[in-house]
């Protein structure tokens, strides 16, 4: 094995067991982003968020599952508090929020979700980016439950399907588990709308709007499954296309490609195949 190949191999596998998690490369306001996800529910009103790779970040996630009360605070955020304090430190500390950030006093030992721009003159301390509700933040109150969103899958050793019924026929689609794969997973099921666009894609408009954090850009084919971020709607191609500025890898269909061009009216999604 080359020297330097192996002087670079060491030094990863030495990060890794050193921190216990892979090395992250992506970043955001100089900290390091994990795969831990989070979902706030109150009442019919849900937020998600991305969490840190940090000390304070894995202290909250592993006391996850909790229900709790809110409290509202300079009618700007809304606030609750975990069991047990967090270990956070001056590298994640910031004064100026913005809007829907989640976040930690270590003062107070509470975590809060500010839904609009926030100074404050003591620190703050971050704990993860929004993924998804961050207008609907606003509108919450009284108890929320605070829980993890694992990966899924269907039930077995298979990857993460859905399948879509139309006309009597169903097409699975196999997702790539992207933060908006997993998102499109997490609002099924649905029955909605399919509408015919070009000569070559069938699309739908799913109720939330779905992240593009650590999504591929698609280079779509015959039976891809892909989303457009400028309008927010999930293509479904019956022939091969390519790729496209705003156009982001879903997954593919596995069975059924060729019902894809017939589907019409409302098509029920659902999870599994």
């Amino acid at each position: 094995m080359n020297g330097k190949i192996l002087i670079a191999l060491i030094i990863v596998l030495a990060a890794f067991f050193t921190t216990g998690t892979a090395l992250s490369t992506e970043m955001r306001n100089g900290l390091p982003l994990s795969n831990m996800k989070v979902r706030i529910t109150s009442g019919e009103h849900t937020a998600k968020f991305r969490l840190y790779d940090t000390k304070g970040a894995k202290d909250f996630y592993e006391q996850l599952p909790l229900k709790l009360e809110l409290t509202n605070f300079r009618d700007a955020q809304w606030m609750f508090y975990p069991p047990k304090k967090l270990s956070v430190t001056a590298k994640e500390a910031y004064h100026d929020g913005k809007k829907g950030e989640l976040s930690y006093y270590a003062p107070w030992g509470d975590v809060f979700m500010l839904y609009k721009d926030f100074y404050a003159g003591d620190n703050m301390h971050r704990l993860g980016i929004n993924l998804a509700g961050k207008e609907v933040i606003e509108h919450m109150s009284g108890s929320i439950t605070v829980e993890r969103i694992e990966d899924k899958t269907d039930g077995s050793n298979n990857a993460m399907r859905i399948s879509v019924e139309s006309n009597g026929k169903t097409t699975v689609f196999e997702l790539n588990g992207s933060d908006a794969a997993l998102e499109l997973y997490d609002q099924l099921p649905m029955d909605i709308k399919v509408e015919d666009y070009s000569n070559d894609e069938k699309i739908f408009y799913p109720p939330e709007k779905l992240s593009t954090e650590n999504t591929p850009k698609a280079d779509s084919k015959k039976g891809s499954l892909a989303y457009f971020a400028p309008w927010g709607d999930v293509v479904m191609f019956y022939k091969d296309f390519g790729s496209a500025s705003g156009l982001y890898e879903l997954g593919k269909a596995v069975s059924g490609t060729e019902n894809i061009k017939e589907m019409s009216g409302t098509i029920r999604i659902k999870k599994g195949n």
